[in-house]
């Protein structure tokens, strides 16, 4: 920081300064100092952003008040979106398992190893993860929350790309077990402040290196408890005591992130960090848990009333809002680009100006969507998105691949574009959604357009058949040699 002297002093270089006003002049001047040292003592080296990734558990599409629901308090997350590039038509996997294999693979979650959520989760070790590539670009990596593609002890976050990482064992919304490697903490309170904190306290690390931290929250997972002071003010509005423990609990992890946001705002770190939020899946059925909603209770969490719930390829399973802020480089505003769970491993290596190739990895399915990002007008061409039911009427059952698990006709798939959506149901049944003109997917247009209904049909039914001859799901992890290898790393 230089010092500029006043414009008197400048006028009359013999001028001399009184005492009094020198030491004022003197003591600003350490002061300023002393910010500017601060904000620059945690700013990353050479202008490469920090990445802060955070991710909730089963918060469906119509649980913030920026998607319009009236009744779920989210302020934090609302002024997040105003701040923000917002993709209202985005989709994950139908449950938290395979989104989080395709966000951290870059890759459909079929090809990884994980078709469903363990034991049908064991990501395979030839898969490279987000950290690793931002590892070699000289990224510090930190990971805190819930860590489920696998249950193998080399699949823990510290041993997949993650210089320190601690993971939370199940679903302990309260004093958690978290391991971490060569030990574990126990400590008490919530787990959503738990994990901020440890957050927290990485960010605020006066290193020069740059940082990727990913905070995997495993709210609003049932089952839902919450702070008393979250749950109180949806019981004064009247609303049943499951469905304000499912909005407190929400309201907790709303605070929570707005403490992260603040901590980058504190340590001088917000202008150069990407933050970006987004969802595992949609939010859970209504008769999860001893039928924890009523009907009416679900019709108000689902105002938007779209059909199915979590482990669905209806909407409401895999439709969630992406989030992406970069103050000054990023306009905020809502996006018409179509995108997936697997765009976000290119997106964000594409942002932060990382090599992808400067490590051998097994080919991307998902795609950049920067393009879209730095520019609201422009759309980047994707191919559509295939997902597959997770549990109920067509899905795999667990355990060894068998005739049924292989057969395309026994399970219940959906190939995903940004406005018509085929289902291949189970028994060889179908239908086609327009998803601009219905997005709660109540009538099937396939006689309208039937040579879209048979363009869909038949690269549905081609994914599906690659997806199982590539030997890579549908089997225990040690089973099946992979039929892919990974490409070549470039020298940079």
């Amino acid at each position: 920081m230089k010092i500029i002297p006043s414009l008197a002093a400048r006028k009359n270089p013999g001028r001399t300064v009184g005492a009094g006003r020198w030491i004022m002049l003197v003591s600003l001047a350490v002061i300023a100092l002393a910010v500017e040292a601060r904000a620059a003592s945690t700013a990353p080296a050479g202008g490469r952003p920090n990445v802060l990734l955070i991710i909730s558990d089963d918060q469906g599409y119509s649980d913030f008040g920026f998607t319009g629901n009236p009744l779920v308090s989210t302020p934090v997350l609302d002024r997040l979106a105003a701040q923000s590039a917002v993709f209202r038509n985005f989709v994950v996997a139908a449950a938290c398992s395979p989104s989080r294999a395709a966000f951290y693979t870059g890759r459909d979650h079929l090809l990884t190893g994980v078709w469903g959520v363990p034991p049908r989760a064991n990501l395979r070790k030839d898969e490279v993860l987000l950290p690793a590539y931002f590892r070699a670009a000289g990224y510090r990596t930190f990971y805190a929350g819930k860590a489920d593609t696998a249950r193998l002890p080399e699949s823990s976050p510290w041993e997949r790309g993650w210089d320190q990482g601690y993971f939370v064992s199940g679903y302990q919304h309260r004093d958690p077990t978290l391991p971490n490697r060569g030990a574990t903490l126990q400590p008490k309170g919530w787990t959503a402040d738990i994990l901020t904190d440890l957050i927290l306290d990485f960010i605020r690390e006066k290193r020069p290196e740059p940082w990727l931290a990913t905070a995997a929250y495993i709210i609003p997972h049932l089952p839902w408890v919450c702070d008393d002071r979250y749950q109180q003010p949806f019981l004064a509005r009247g609303l049943s005591a499951d469905l304000a423990r499912c909005y407190g609990s929400i309201a907790q992890l709303d605070a929570a992130i707005g403490r992260l946001l603040a901590g980058l705002r504190e340590t001088g770190q917000e202008e150069n960090t990407l933050v970006v939020f987004v969802s595992d899946n949609g939010m859970s059925h209504k008769a999860e848990a001893d039928r924890e909603l009523t009907e009416a209770d679900w019709a108000k969490r689902n105002p938007h009333a779209l059909r199915g719930h979590k482990a669905t390829v209806w909407e409401n399973g895999i439709r969630v809002p992406f989030l992406v802020r970069w103050p000054g480089k990023i306009a905020p505003g809502d996006r018409r680009q179509f995108g997936g769970a697997e765009d976000l491993v290119p997106t964000l290596l594409d942002l932060a100006g990382v090599l992808g190739d400067a490590v051998a990895h097994l080919p991307w399915t998902g795609v950049s969507l920067r393009p879209a990002l730095m520019d609201a007008t422009a759309f980047v061409e994707r191919t559509p998105l295939f997902r597959l039911a997770i549990s109920g009427p067509g899905s795999p059952r667990d355990g060894i691949a068998d005739a049924r698990q292989r057969a395309f006709t026994a399970h219940h798939v959906v190939l995903r574009g940004p406005r018509f959506k085929y289902h291949a149901l189970p028994g060889g049944q179908s239908a086609l959604f327009d998803l601009d003109a219905d997005p709660g997917e109540t009538t099937d247009v396939q006689a309208r357009f039937p040579q879209e209904a048979a363009r869909l049909a038949a690269e549905c039914r081609q994914r599906w058949d690659e997806i199982v001859n590539s030997g890579r799901s549908f089997q225990p992890a040690a089973e099946g040699a992979s039929r892919e290898r990974p490409a070549k790393a470039k020298r940079k």
